[in-house]
């Protein structure tokens, strides 16, 4: 199983029209994948794993929110 997180670069060529392109390279990586819905990609499919942690894939704690998108673990 191959998994990737999706970087900004990756998302603005994927999803971004050419004309607004210039609007959303100013937006962090974070709001785009919220924005877009999608955060890896699992085997040559985008998913959205928002709400788990992203390395391990395990569903985050709400005690968790100090490490964002990591759980305690990773």
């Amino acid at each position: 199983m191959k998994v990737e997180l999706i970087e900004k670069k990756e998302l603005i060529e994927k999803f971004v029209e050419q004309h607004n392109q210039d609007q959303f390279k100013r937006w962090s990586v974070k709001d785009l994948r919220a924005h877009f819905g999608i955060t890896h990609k699992i085997d040559g499919k985008y998913k959205n794993m928002s709400g788990c942690c992203f390395k391990c894939f395990k569903p985050l704690r709400p005690d968790y929110t100090q490490f964002e998108n990591y759980c305690l673990d990773c």
